[in-house]
């Protein structure tokens, strides 16, 4: 499970949402990678049969209860995970060079007030942008980026997110052993995680093995609207949701949730 949350004073704990959260499935034996994202207005049991948005898990007990929350809602057991927050992101992304992406008229309307916040919310530094169309984003505008939402929906956002971790991965194929290296020990102390060192090494000097196809937001079939006077995602049926999202990350024919 792949965190991301809101803080800006660098808290990985309990305490803030967590505004990113996506499942991700390696085949270790063919080396695919498939990412599903969770949207964080899911409206789910968030423990101890209580209901909110999937993200105010993370608020309440951090990875530990957020885990706990994915894996008793959509029947799973994911045991590692990672945290991280928008510095630990950009540094990443500003060590591998930067990434190229194509800005819409409406992302480029807001992307600088987001470019702004996270500046002020990093103390890195990095510039606003001038147009639309192709640009090469450093790691903040990078961030930025993944934070829109105000021109369309969450649901977009998502996409948005999982585009820059893939074209990041893409860019991190590239790097080489020895500047992924050096990006683990600059980003290590921006995360939190499972994974130890030794783990993150074998990933380094196998990421050849890796590529990333494609990628969902959960759930699937979906309803939105208003519960306490919060917006809301509501899985269509959760069972139904659960056995397609199982079917996507594992190619599990006729699964069928546990009670």
């Amino acid at each position: 499970a792949v965190f991301g949350v809101d803080a800006r004073d660098n808290t990985l704990g309990a305490g803030v949402n967590s505004d990113v959260i996506i499942i991700v499935s390696i085949d270790q034996d063919t080396g695919n990678i498939k990412m599903c994202s969770v949207f964080r207005d899911s409206y789910l049991n968030v423990g101890d049969n209580k209901y909110n948005k999937i993200n105010s898990a993370y608020l309440m007990g951090g990875p530990e209860r957020a885990l706990r929350a994915i894996n008793q809602n959509l029947d799973l057991n994911i045991t590692d995970y990672i945290t991280f927050n928008w510095k630990g992101v950009a540094t990443a992304i500003n060590i591998l060079g930067g990434l190229d992406i194509d800005l819409t008229d409406e992302e480029f309307h807001y992307i600088n007030s987001y470019i702004t916040d996270t500046v002020n919310g990093t103390g890195i530094g990095s510039v606003q942008l001038e147009h639309a169309g192709m640009n090469h984003l450093d790691g903040i505008q990078a961030v930025a980026y993944g934070r829109l939402r105000l021109m369309d929906t969450d649901f977009n956002r998502t996409a948005r997110q999982r585009k820059v971790l893939g074209l990041a991965f893409d860019k991190a194929k590239k790097a080489g052993p020895v500047k992924l290296m050096q990006v683990a020990s600059m980003v290590l102390p921006e995360l939190s995680t499972s994974l130890d060192m030794g783990d993150i090494t074998t990933l380094v000097t196998q990421v050849d093995r890796y590529h990333i196809g494609e990628s969902r937001g959960f759930p699937f079939a979906r309803t939105t609207m208003k519960i306490k006077k919060m917006d809301v995602v509501i899985p269509a049926t959760l069972a139904s949701n659960v056995t397609e999202l199982h079917s996507y990350l594992y190619g599990v024919e006729n699964y069928s949730p546990s009670a």
